[in-house]
Parts: C-alpha cells; sequence; structure tokens
C-alpha cells in the first residue's frame, strides 16, 4: 500500500499540530468524556453515552453532552430537548436527549457547545458523543468504541482501509470497549480472546497486550419493543408471534441490529430493508402488510415526520459497563477534578 506511510504521515502530523496547540486551546472547565471510535461504521457509541450517564447519575454527578448534529447546519449552539425536531436537531442528539434525560446542546463547533454546557449551572460533567478526531476540544477521558466483529478491518487507514487514525491511537486512550452481543460470560470471555488474537495480527502493532488491558467488553440487550405511533410497550415475546415482519434500519451497522433480534428470538420469517446511516425516510420505505421493526434512532425520524401506522415497531437497546470500568472512571474523574481545581 504505497500511499498508506505518507497517509498515516498526514493523519499523526495534524493530531501532533492539535496537541502542540493544547496550551492555547481554551479549556473546558468542567471534565470532558470523549466517546468515539477511529473506524468508520457503527460502533455503539450511542448506547455508550446512555449508559455513561446513568452510572454518572447513580454516582452524583450532573453530566450534559454535546454532539454535532449530523445532516444539520448547527452554526449556534442548539439546546435539545425530547421534544426536539429530528430534522432540525439530528436524530441522535434527539434520541440522547430521551434517553438521557440530561443537557444535550449540539453545534458544528463543539467547543461552543461545551461552553454553554460549562454555563449550566446544573452541569458538572460534560459527554462528547463522537470527536474523537475533534482535536479543537480538549478532551479528559477517551472511550474507544471497536466493533468486536468487524474489528479493525485490514488496519489500514483510508481510503484503503475503515481507519481515519492509525491502530497505534490505541495505546493513548483510556478505554478501549467493545459491545458485544451476549451477555453469558463464557461467550464474553469468547469475544475477549477473539479481540486478543485480532490486535496480534496487525502489521506493525507490536504493543497488543497494552490495549488488551485497557479492553473491556459491554454486553448489548434489547429491553422490549415499544409502538412508533402510540408509545405502546411490549415484550421481546411479540417478536415471536410475528409470522412474517419487515426490518428497517438506517444505521452505521445493521447487523448488529439484526443479530439482537435473532438473540431476543425473532423467527424466521422478516425480511431486511438496510440504508445508509442517517437515511432520510419516506412512507415507502417503512410500508408494510406486516409488522415492521426499526431502530430507536430511526423512529426518532419516522414518528418525527409522521410516517408510521400502528404496525411499525422500534427496539430500545441498553449497554451494561463492568463494575470495574465504572470504578476506574471515577477514580480518574476525581483527579481530573482536583487536576481542574488547581488550575494545571
Amino acid at each position: 500500500m504505497p500511499l498508506q506511510p505518507l497517509v498515516s504521515y498526514l493523519v499523526n502530523k495534524k493530531r501532533e499540530n492539535h496537541l502542540a496547540k493544547q496550551s492555547s486551546t481554551p479549556q473546558i472547565a468542567l471534565p470532558v468524556i470523549v466517546v468515539g471510535n477511529i473506524s468508520v461504521g457503527g460502533t455503539g457509541k450511542s448506547p455508550m453515552v446512555i449508559a455513561l450517564v446513568k452510572v454518572l447519575k447513580t454516582a452524583g454527578y450532573h453530566p450534559g453532552i454535546v454532539s454535532r448534529g449530523y445532516g444539520v447546519s448547527a452554526k449556534v449552539p442548539i439546546k435539545v430537548t425530547a421534544s426536539s425536531s429530528a430534522s432540525e436537531c439530528g436524530d441522535e442528539p434527539v434520541m440522547l436527549a430521551k434517553r438521557a434525560s440530561c443537557s444535550v446542546v449540539i453545534c458544528q463547533d463543539r467547543l461552543a457547545a461545551a461552553q454553554v454546557l460549562v454555563n449550566d449551572q446544573e452541569v458538572d460533567l460534560i459527554i462528547s458523543d463522537d470527536g474523537m478526531q475533534h482535536y479543537g476540544m480538549d478532551r479528559d477521558i477517551e472511550f474507544l468504541m471497536l466493533d468486536g466483529k468487524r474489528g479493525l478491518g485490514n488496519g489500514y487507514l483510508l481510503p484503503v482501509g475503515p481507519l481515519r487514525e492509525p491502530v497505534s491511537r490505541l495505546l493513548e486512550v483510556d478505554f478501549v470497549a467493545s459491545v458485544v452481543a451476549s451477555n453469558d460470560e463464557q461467550a464474553l470471555l469468547k469475544e475477549k480472546d477473539g479481540l486478543k488474537a485480532l490486535f496480534k495480527g496487525y502489521k506493525d502493532f507490536s504493543h497488543g497486550s497494552k490495549v488488551i488491558d485497557k479492553l473491556i467488553t459491554l454486553p448489548l440487550q434489547a429491553t422490549g419493543l415499544i409502538n412508533v405511533k402510540t408509545g405502546e410497550k411490549g415484550s421481546l415475546d411479540l417478536l415471536k408471534s410475528f409470522v412474517s415482519c419487515q426490518l428497517v434500519a438506517g444505521i452505521g451497522n445493521p447487523e448488529r441490529f439484526l443479530n439482537t433480534l435473532l438473540d431476543a428470538g425473532l423467527a424466521q420469517g422478516y425480511s431486511t430493508h438496510w440504508y445508509n446511516d442517517h437515511h432520510q425516510f419516506t412512507e415507502a420505505d417503512i410500508h408494510s402488510h406486516f409488522p415492521v421493526i426499526m431502530t430507536e434512532k430511526d423512529a426518532v425520524k419516522c414518528k418525527d415526520l409522521n410516517l408510521v401506522n400502528e404496525n411499525v415497531w422500534y427496539l430500545p437497546v441498553e449497554v451494561s459497563i463492568p463494575p470495574s470500568c465504572v470504578e476506574s472512571l471515577l477514580n480518574k474523574l476525581r483527579a481530573i477534578a482536583v487536576k481542574k481545581s488547581l488550575g494545571k
């Protein structure tokens, strides 16, 4: 791959320049946690953000979320609520506002969005939904999300491979988190062994053991079905009653959506309709005489556009953060609080 050394050099140089200017980067007064990735495609960032908000609230924090708001032109900060329009604020920010029940601000300039939360007297910690490569915004803790099935592809940077930054970036983050399909302990151990083998396979990456030490696996579970139009809640047993159904998804990793449904008991009589991430749905996309099941993110858009009937359901999911990871995170936050209070 003759272009890879050049691409790698340019990517690393860009990051080095940002880090060199970090002293001149406007310092955010609150702790900042970035949840992002270095590969294209869905890696489970949104469920992780929601899970982080939950554990941080339990620990006594009052987190707020910043996001770019994909597909919308938020040149100035916009506060997002559960009743905000997905077409104006983006599907993920509206979903996060609904699920996380905390302050959410979007802006193309994440630093400007963060400053809005700094000025919010109720917020004492900021979580950035994505933004791993947005080095204009300082951060204190990084969670790098990794797809357990796809890993890091061939290990090459774009356009030859799926990576935005080199594999070595995994050495610099605080946590490497992989969303896995099963909650079974043996399956989790097997998944972790698979990831260990994965890291050993990348060329010019001899520090796989250091990454494995910071690797956590996050079991992904479906929590039920919710009717998009009426809000009616149904158990996962509904999946077994559908003789035939249509699966619809406009997300980065629709196969995970399918596997989650199959693990939850979906019968085999289904058809799949996958669209590009952040797809703008029309009525034709979800027209069916059979039940339609979609992701929660897609449901936000479809309900907003009044495209659904009472035969359309979405599948909310959640991940569980291991207690050891929560403890490590809280210890890091305590140290950061001391550092920021001393102005260092």
